[in-house]
């Protein structure tokens, strides 16, 4: 046997890619567009047969839509409650994490833990992520009271625009 001597660089592998691709779409839309396809047969009866049952699958849906239940049935004042507790878990959760990043902080100027750039360093993350209420100042996470009240008002008014919805 014979070793053929065509090796392919890396430069020509995209271009024979996309030029047997063009060549297999181009050979698809010929084939398309020149068969001749005929219907043979009654059309009359197939029409008729297709729109019978298309008015059954109508009157199926139909009867489902009547008979459909949701998927949960929670009364508003439950929902109400969950969102005010999510709220509130929502506030401690934070509280907790700064509460933590505060000691890898303090371990990091200790030099007991190797100082690391994060993504936390940025003041976007501080105004977007945690909404502002809690932002670093003098090496500490601390809780900007201000930012706290409107993230509570804020709150507030996303839950009673929800249980209007509701």
């Amino acid at each position: 046997m014979e070793q053929s001597n065509l090796k392919l660089s890396s430069k020509h592998l995209p271009l024979l890619f996309f030029g047997g691709y063009a060549l297999i779409i181009l050979a698809v839309i010929y084939f398309a567009s020149t068969t001749n396809i005929t219907i043979e047969g009654n059309t009359e009866k197939f029409t008729d047969t297709f729109q019978v049952n298309i008015e059954e699958t109508k009157k199926i849906q139909k009867e489902k839509a009547a008979t459909r239940k949701p998927l949960w049935d929670i009364p508003n004042h439950i929902a109400a409650t969950a969102m005010i507790l999510a709220s509130i878990l929502d506030i401690v959760i934070i509280l907790l994490w700064a509460r933590n990043e505060n000691k890898k902080r303090e371990a990091e100027e200790a030099g007991i833990i190797p100082v690391k750039k994060r993504w936390t360093d940025s003041t976007w993350f501080w105004n977007i992520i945690a909404m502002g209420v809690v932002q670093p100042k003098e090496g500490r996470i601390r809780i900007k009271w201000r930012n706290m009240i409107l993230a509570i008002a804020l709150l507030t008014g996303v839950k009673f625009l929800v249980l209007d919805r509701l």
